[in-house]
């Protein structure tokens, strides 16, 4: 008796856990039915995998794009390759990139003697007064012919005029050419004996049709050199380019070409603006 019931409980109890869920909570139900929709997807979507040649390709394009992108993030244009660049864009011509050039190579000396003043005994007064009436700093005498020097090997200047001179110069016919150039070497240079911020200001202009003379009677060479002293004095519409040169903590060049302002900051490890 104890047997039979014994046997029939459990056959029933059994055959009812197999035919029905009711024994089944809501969430194990939930959880149960949910593995297998996962299961089959991923079965569904799974595909064979690549070859070793596709791979490869794969690698070798991430590979260029991380290289690609260090590149950016660390690469420097200095000033040559972007004075190059605006050439062969047609914004400048090569006459206006070697003057341009001249110009920072200038910057780069007289930031270099500012820096070195006081040691070697460049500061104070140089005992004489320039036509605006101000008494001359030694580095004003001194970066005057540093400017003027620079822009005669350029071989692309005609006119040269610098507020340290009383009229503008006239540029030897060996290294003459054909744009001018107006400048004060150094602003401000009253700062220089307490070490405060100076600058260089420079405007270029473009070739007067007056400048380019070509007489064979050395009488009449005067008058022209007149003409070209008042070509000089153009209003500043009609500059092709301009700018200053900032000497303090950093030496940053920062001009205009007509196409917006550019600054390029002077890198004392190699050199170069940048």
């Amino acid at each position: 008796m104890v047997q039979s019931i014994s046997a029939s409980s459990f056959h029933t109890l059994f055959s009812t856990s197999l035919s029905s869920d009711s024994h089944l909570s809501p969430l194990h139900v939930f959880h149960h039915n949910r593995t297998q929709t996962i299961t089959s997807s991923t079965i569904k979507y799974c595909q064979a995998p690549k070859s070793h040649s596709q791979l490869t390709e794969i690698e070798s394009k991430a590979v260029k794009g991380n290289d690609t992108k260090r590149k950016n993030e660390f690469a420097l244009e200095n000033l040559t390759t972007w004075l190059l660049k605006q050439e062969q864009a047609g914004h400048i011509d090569a006459e206006l990139t070697i003057v341009l050039s001249s110009i920072s190579l200038a910057c780069k000396q007289i930031a270099s003697l500012l820096q070195r003043s006081s040691i070697f005994n460049l500061t104070g007064g140089h005992g004489t007064i320039n036509i605006q009436g101000e008494d001359q700093k030694k580095l004003d005498v001194i970066s005057n012919e540093l400017f003027c020097n620079c822009l005669r090997s350029s071989g692309r200047t005609g006119i040269i005029a610098s507020e340290e001179e009383d009229v503008p110069v006239a540029v030897e016919e060996t290294y003459s050419g054909n744009y001018i150039v107006v400048f004060d070497p150094i602003d401000g240079s009253a700062n220089i004996d307490i070490a405060l911020t100076t600058g260089s200001i420079f405007g270029i202009y473009g070739p007067d049709k007056q400048c380019l003379f070509d007489i064979e009677d050395d009488s009449m060479l005067d008058q022209a050199r007149q003409k070209c002293v008042v070509s000089v004095c153009q209003p500043g519409s009609y500059l092709l380019a301009a700018g200053y040169c900032l000497y303090s903590s950093s030496v940053v060049l920062t001009f205009s070409i007509g196409r917006g302002v550019f600054s390029f900051t002077l890198d004392p490890s190699y050199g170069e603006f940048v």
